[in-house]
């Protein structure tokens, strides 16, 4: 009968009755409590009502207060949990961890002075990434190699950081676009591949110093988009 009003007379007729308001109303799922007029999807029309608020007592200050049940019991009122610093301790990350501490540095002996949290994970062993690059050069090589298979070339494992760094000089760490210097910049130049390294059929090929320039940030982002040509290396 609720099929043939439907499809033939475009009529529905009413399968649910309100839970709100008690009319009936028509659910094509049949699956609905609410009608339209007053579903609102708040308290306990709300798949997660509980409810309401239950009240306890504070473990910390013993004062009562309400919360909303959550997977969780309420444990600490509001005022507390405001002032948590006072009885959950001081943050690991605060003391010794944020005082500076200075090293040499590992290429150059230079003095490198960085916050002791990151001299725990490694950073302050260097000045510089010239530094850096130098060391990775003369250390990194053969089985000391962190990529080491068994079979690397000299090429592979050395030829980068050197040939990056004769570009690095020959350009006079300067954008050979625009003319920033690596101190107006605030960092060394990028070395862009003249012609990319996807072309060769060995990568390793492409890093030859005449395939090299020293360009800053932005001059490097618009050549690799097509947005202004290359500079030819001096």
């Amino acid at each position: 009968m609720r099929q043939h009003h439907t499809k033939i007379h475009d009529e529905p007729l009413p399968n649910r009755t309100c839970s709100e308001c008690g009319e009936e109303f028509y659910d094509p799922k049949a699956q609905r409590t609410y009608c339209d007029d007053c579903y609102t999807g708040a308290g306990e029309q709300n798949g997660n009502w509980k409810d309401a608020k239950e009240s306890t007592t504070c473990r910390r200050c013993g004062e009562d207060f309400e919360y909303y049940p959550s997977d969780k019991d309420g444990v600490f009122c509001p005022e507390c949990v405001e002032n948590a610093e006072e009885f959950l301790g001081t943050p690991p990350y605060e003391g010794t961890l944020t005082e500076k501490v200075t090293t040499p540095c590992e290429q150059c002996g230079d003095e490198v002075t960085v916050r002791q949290s990151k001299r725990n994970y490694g950073a302050g062993r260097f000045c510089s990434r010239d530094c850096l690059s130098r060391w990775q050069s003369e250390n990194w090589q053969g089985e000391n190699h962190p990529n080491w298979k068994g079979g690397w070339n000299e090429l592979r494992v050395n030829g980068w950081s050197k040939t990056r760094r004769d570009a690095l000089e020959r350009d006079d760490h300067r954008c050979q676009s625009c003319g920033a210097t690596a101190s107006e910049l605030g960092q060394e130049p990028d070395v862009h591949h003249i012609v990319p390294i996807r072309v060769f059929d060995d990568p390793d090929t492409a890093h030859t110093l005449e395939n090299l320039i020293t360009l800053c940030r932005s001059c490097h982002m618009k050549i690799e988009h097509g947005d202004k040509p290359a500079p030819s290396p001096e």
